[in-house]
């Protein structure tokens, strides 16, 4: 018996020892074993909400006065302008076009410019003098006697000082984007030459700005007329003589029917522009990106309306020599007489009117160093 109770006693001590082996282990891998994952709750569905309808763009609906007729080159010049505008803009300005005196008497364009009646028009400036003063006549105004040519009138605007100066002047009453540009004008229409200043003494003369204090110094009887009246008064005697836009400006106007003879040159307006006026409260109320739009296509109505109107008065003084208008030419020492006298003007003014003064003593800086490229370009071409 005692053989088989040692084998027992082996047996169990070989259990022992084994457990004794593996616990240790279990017990590691029981450390070791990842915590069972807690449990959660399925998030209840949200309901979104329907994105807002999109609203559409607001239109800014501006009425606009030029102090021309319709029908001539430069109002075709607007009308580009305007559709330009529209396009840019993708609708969202809309620009609507009137001729002279459509809303506004021709003279009261700035006031209603400024109390919001039209949000923007395109004026000469020589008709406000009697609202602002004679700094107008050096603003781009026609009737500027030996003053700047148009080109030179949009090289001072859109140069150093310029676009400040003017905003300055109408600080009051609007602000200016732009210009629409003229050109350089007919000396008269007449069935008599005027070629010295002796033939204006006693003649009943229609002009404007400083060309009418400088002819008045000449004995003329000046008078100013709205361009849709000019027909009639020559015809029925009111006036024997006047003068009124570019070539092209006065050919659709008629008025070779009623003048025999045409002069030259136009030293009494070389050339000029109409300056873009706009209402300050519209303008203020615009997104950023309409005001930038807005002035940039309307600093390039400058360009358009000047190529427009150039070449139509090339086209126009055609027209004259094939209907038979006669053409009269200024004597040089009448054309020294006028400009020295509209300098004495200028110089009288600036003494009495500080802001003419100012923008005064800017131009004649300017155009100094401007022209002294004009030796520049040469006399002959290859398209005489």
């Amino acid at each position: 018996m005692k053989p088989k109770s040692k084998k027992i006693i082996v047996f169990v001590g070989s259990i022992l020892l084994c457990l004794m082996l593996v616990a240790p282990m279990m017990a590691a891998c029981a450390e070791e074993a990842p915590a069972p994952a807690p449990t959660t709750t399925a998030p209840a569905p949200t309901t979104t909400a329907p994105a807002p309808a999109p609203t559409e763009a607001k239109v800014y609906e501006m009425s606009w006065q030029d102090c021309d007729p319709a029908g001539q080159s430069q109002w075709f010049a607007l009308q580009n302008m305007a559709e330009r505008v529209k396009a840019a803009s993708g609708g969202r300005i809309e620009v609507t076009l009137y001729p002279e005196g459509e809303i506004l008497p021709r003279n009261d364009v700035l006031p209603g410019i400024r109390d919001n009646v039209v949000q923007a028009g395109t004026y000469n400036p020589a008709m406000e003098m009697g609202i602002i003063g004679p700094v107008t006549y050096l603003l781009g105004a026609s009737g500027l006697p030996a003053g700047p040519s148009t080109d030179e009138c949009l090289a001072w605007l859109y140069g150093e000082n310029g676009m400040e100066l003017i905003n300055e002047v109408y600080q009051d009453w609007c602000y200016i984007i732009g210009a629409a540009s003229g050109a350089g004008e007919l000396f008269a229409f007449s069935n008599k030459p005027l070629s010295t200043a002796a033939d204006f003494k006693g003649l009943k003369f229609r002009t404007m700005g400083m060309w009418a204090e400088v002819l008045g110094q000449y004995g003329a009887s000046v008078t100013t007329i709205a361009g849709a009246e000019l027909y009639s008064s020559m015809e029925r005697g009111v006036l024997d003589a006047f003068e009124y836009g570019p070539p092209s400006t006065n050919w659709t106007m008629g008025f070779h029917e009623v003048a025999d003879y045409i002069g030259l040159p136009g030293i009494q307006s070389p050339g000029y522009t109409k300056p873009v006026m706009i209402n300050k409260e519209f303008y203020d109320s615009l997104p950023a990106d309409l005001q930038a739009l807005l002035k940039h296509e309307c600093q390039l109505l400058s360009l358009d309306s000047m190529n427009i109107v150039h070449y139509a008065d090339s086209e126009a003084m055609e027209k004259y020599e094939a209907y038979g208008t006669k053409i009269f030419y200024v004597e040089d020492d009448f054309q020294a007489d006028i400009a020295e006298r509209c300098k004495a003007l200028c110089d009288q003014y600036a003494a009495d009117d500080p802001q003419f003064n100012k923008v005064w003593e800017d131009q004649q800086e300017f155009f100094r160093v401007w022209r002294a490229l004009s030796g520049i370009t040469p006399k002959y071409t290859i398209f005489d």
